[in-house]
């Protein structure tokens, strides 16, 4: 792709009331994805760019764990994985260094992917950083000029500074409501998730449950199960919205939540995620399929009662023989 320039970029000749903005980030204690949007858009500010975008990592420091950006994609199918030491934001995981670019394009450490929508052009990379090492990274890219400069790291590296701390206690609040294998919501964030009432809001459940996992960890091995069961979630993710959530209940079940979406609208996201888990590949002679359960909160409905009625109703899928979805219109 060109990396042609375009004019024209413009900072702001004071930073202090963007950096004022985000002291009060601080001081209010926000939720973690709050925190990260904010970052984002005080760093476009600070820089006079579009496009930004901070990453954190989970406990293993190796995969995703959250994300936010600010601007129109970079790629038209933004990826959920991440590779360290993989592209410009994964050298400065692995190498924990800022990194500073005129034109990214033209460095070896460039990687070229699909559906790229806009050049790089010039690019800075920062790390988020603990007492153990990089626990993420802010990057921004601009085809505009000027190039990044000395001024703009600065402003960026005191940005990230300034949340360092805020992002790290909100990281390990996340992983505390994160089951460690698959990074779905563990049992934990369910009372966070679903309020303990239902109100007139739309909202729905569906209770899922792989088909016959026993028998793919003796067959396969116990490996294989967990592989399995990683990307049974990433296919899940890959059908949701960024609001919805899905939740491990506990082995091979997996609870997902859907905000403001009816039943009808629940029902037809799950039997599309059920034909994507069929048609999927998981390992050589393993073929995956799931029977679920989707239920709508009645207003005035408890939690348990509710997610109660959508595991019912998984529950009768797996009696009727599986592989297939059954709805709760009581």
């Amino acid at each position: 792709m060109s990396t042609q320039l375009h004019p024209t970029r413009n900072p702001p000749l004071d930073p202090v009331p963007a950096l004022l903005r985000l002291v009060a980030t601080i001081h209010e204690d926000a939720e973690l994805d709050v925190a990260l949007q904010r970052l984002c858009a005080t760093v476009a500010e600070l820089l006079g760019v579009e496009r930004v975008s901070v990453r954190l990592l989970d406990e293993t420091r190796c995969r995703l764990l959250v994300a936010a950006r600010s601007g129109p994609l970079v790629r038209a199918h933004p990826s959920v994985e991440f590779g360290v030491g993989e592209g410009l934001v994964g050298w400065v995981v692995g190498n924990q260094q800022l990194l500073r670019l005129e034109n990214a394009e033209c460095d070896p450490r460039y990687v070229q992917k699909s559906g790229q929508l806009a050049a790089f052009g010039s690019f800075l990379g920062v790390p988020v950083l603990d007492e153990q090492g990089c626990i993420g990274v802010l990057s921004t890219m601009s085809p505009r000029t000027p190039p990044f400069d000395q001024q703009d790291e600065d402003r960026v590296r005191l940005a990230v500074g300034m949340m360092e701390r805020s992002l790290q206690v909100g990281r390990l609040r996340r992983l505390m409501t994160l089951d460690p294998l698959t990074s779905a919501y563990n049992r934990r964030a369910l009372e966070q998730i679903v309020p303990g009432v239902g109100d007139s809001a739309p909202l729905s459940a569906v209770m899922l449950d792989l088909d016959h996992f026993k028998s793919i960890n003796d067959r396969h091995g116990h490996a294989t199960g967990d592989i399995v069961l990683r990307r049974v979630v990433d296919l899940l993710h890959g059908q949701l919205r960024k609001e919805d959530r899905v939740l491990r209940m506990g082995g091979e079940e997996f609870l997902i939540i859907l905000p403001g979406a009816p039943l009808a609208a629940a029902a037809a996201v799950t039997e599309r995620a059920r034909q994507g888990i069929d048609a999927a590949e998981f390992a050589p002679g393993v073929h995956v399929t799931v029977s679920a359960g989707v239920a709508a909160r009645r207003p005035g409905e408890s939690r348990d009662a509710f997610v109660g009625r959508a595991d019912q109703a998984c529950y009768r899928a797996k009696s009727s023989g599986r592989n297939l979805i059954v709805i709760d219109e009581t």
